[in-house]
């Protein structure tokens, strides 16, 4: 008797055991994995990728992008990503503004810019060896030099 009340003893712990794992689990809805959330394009905004419509790839900014940082808030800056061809930037922003895909145009005293439609709501140009974004002829971010 003694053995069999052991086999029962030994029988519910594990059945407890086993009870006690089903029910430390999230609700199916609930779990949060990392790396679960892909965005529509399959991009993993946790581990830091973005899409890019002119590459059309998943990309991490600070390894594709040049980074310029905005004149009047040093906290705020943009990335420029050019697509395989140069004909189109993308700007993306530090704060939560949709990015900007930009055109490029040949200036009269020759070089590029890049902007849409000739309007020049936004210019992205290389000047003295920085990258510059202006508006309106203001400067609003320029590319500074990484220590």
């Amino acid at each position: 008797m003694k053995t069999g009340n052991a086999c029962f003893l030994l029988l519910m712990c594990v059945s407890l055991l086993f009870t006690s794992c089903g029910n430390s689990q999230s609700k199916k809805g609930e779990e949060n994995k990392v790396g679960d959330d892909k965005d529509a394009h399959g991009c993993i905004a946790s581990a830091g990728y973005t899409w890019s419509e002119v590459l059309k790839d998943c990309i991490r900014l600070w390894e594709k992008g040049v980074r310029v940082a905005d004149v009047a808030d040093k906290e705020k800056a943009a990335y420029i990503v050019f697509s395989p061809d140069s004909l189109q930037v993308e700007l993306f922003f530090s704060d939560d503004r949709p990015s900007e895909i930009l055109d490029r145009r040949s200036l009269p005293s020759g070089g590029y810019a890049w902007n849409v439609e000739d309007d020049d709501t936004k210019n992205v140009r290389l000047e003295n060896d920085k990258w510059t974004i202006s508006q309106r002829g203001n400067l609003i971010y320029q590319q500074v030099e990484e220590p």
